[in-house]
């Protein structure tokens, strides 16, 4: 069914208004209501929500049409033609500023009222069109914007919006952190799947919580391993002492789990500080990476560490400020030059 567009009409000539009305309904409109000031307009619109406002610039009361005008638009959308006899260059241009759709200087016929309405409402349809999807579109930038933050760094994001690219970049001085499970294999193969998965998940969510508790970048997962690196792409000093203590606190989170978890799992840890390259890879999947010998370093003291234990190099020792303790130094480098490594714990005992 065909909607008829429902019409309020503010004119404080009464005799015009009762015109004005037998005219819209000859022509087949739906006239809601007609007032004679500016102050039973404001009230008339809230009750009957017209489709198009016929507004004389003259009006009765304190208020005039543009007045009006200016206040239902500080809420509402409206389409609202101007009617009225005022025709100097002063009243035209102070009513523009309301952004009418459309100005009928009167005397006019019928012809000229119906078109007026006609293309009001139906500019009006179509910047609601338009509105519509400039929302839409705003709302898809925003996930867009928000999952790409979910993917990448901030910072990287950033770059990206700026030049359309990301430039690989060489930092002097990161921490990289490596992690995985004990037997992993072993216990996954006597698991389902989805148990798996959701095992797997639980952690992995905690371990980013964590992560973000230190202000470290997240890079990615594999199989049973997590990588992490702190001071990038953001630079700062203390990555070697924020990536410990969040190891710290992935250990303490198994342990503490493992005590009413079905299935117990340890952990590894290797952490290696030193010069990485770091950069943006893939086209349609994106992905935030760190290349250099210092990920091998780190890879292989989380290979041939201790569960349980956090089996860090000497470039992490020498930035550890007072409050850790290292056992003595173990030769665990093979085929990487030998690097030297000690489980670091905060208590002497346990060193």
């Amino acid at each position: 069914m065909r909607h008829i567009p429902r019409i309020l009409i503010a004119e404080d000539e009464n005799i015009i208004a009762k015109d004005i009305q037998k005219i819209l309904m000859k022509l087949g409109y739906q006239v809601v209501g007609s007032v004679r000031s500016g102050e039973q307009l404001l009230k008339e619109y809230g009750a009957s929500k017209p489709d198009l406002i016929l507004m004389d610039i003259n009006l009765e009361g304190n208020m005039s049409g543009i007045d009006v005008s200016r206040e239902l638009q500080k809420e509402n959308e409206i389409p609202i033609i101007y009617l009225t006899a005022l025709a100097d260059n002063r009243t035209l241009q102070e009513a523009k500023f309301t952004e009418p759709f459309g100005y009928i200087v009167k005397p006019f016929d019928e012809d000229t009222l119906r078109t007026s309405i006609e293309m009001g409402l139906y500019k009006f349809d179509i910047g609601q069109k338009l509105r519509e999807r400039t929302r839409e579109l705003e709302e898809e930038k925003i996930k867009t914007d928000k999952l790409l933050r979910d993917i990448l760094p901030s910072e990287i994001v950033d770059e990206f919006k700026r030049k359309g690219a990301v430039s690989p970049k060489l930092y002097k001085n990161v921490s990289i952190i490596f992690t995985d499970f004990e037997n992993f294999t072993a216990i996954a193969a006597g698991m389902k799947p989805v148990e798996l998965v959701s095992e797997l998940n639980e952690i992995f969510m905690n371990f980013d919580m964590i992560i973000d508790k230190y202000e470290l970048e997240k890079l990615k997962t594999i199989g049973d391993s997590y990588m992490i690196a702190g001071g990038i792409p953001q630079e700062r000093e203390d990555h070697a002492e924020r990536a410990v203590e969040a190891a710290f606190d992935m250990l303490n989170y198994l342990s503490n789990r493992n005590k009413y978890s079905v299935n117990k799992w340890n952990m590894r840890v290797g952490i290696h500080s030193g010069e990485v390259i770091a950069g943006v890879v893939g086209r349609l999947k994106y992905t935030y990476d760190v290349w250099g010998q210092s990920v091998s370093v780190a890879k292989y003291l989380e290979r041939y560490g201790i569960p349980g234990k956090i089996n860090v190099s000497q470039s992490v020792k020498n930035l550890l400020k007072n409050g850790y303790y290292f056992d003595g130094s173990n030769n665990t480098g093979k085929g990487i030059n030998n690097v030297n490594s000690y489980f670091v714990s905060k208590d002497r005992v346990h060193a």
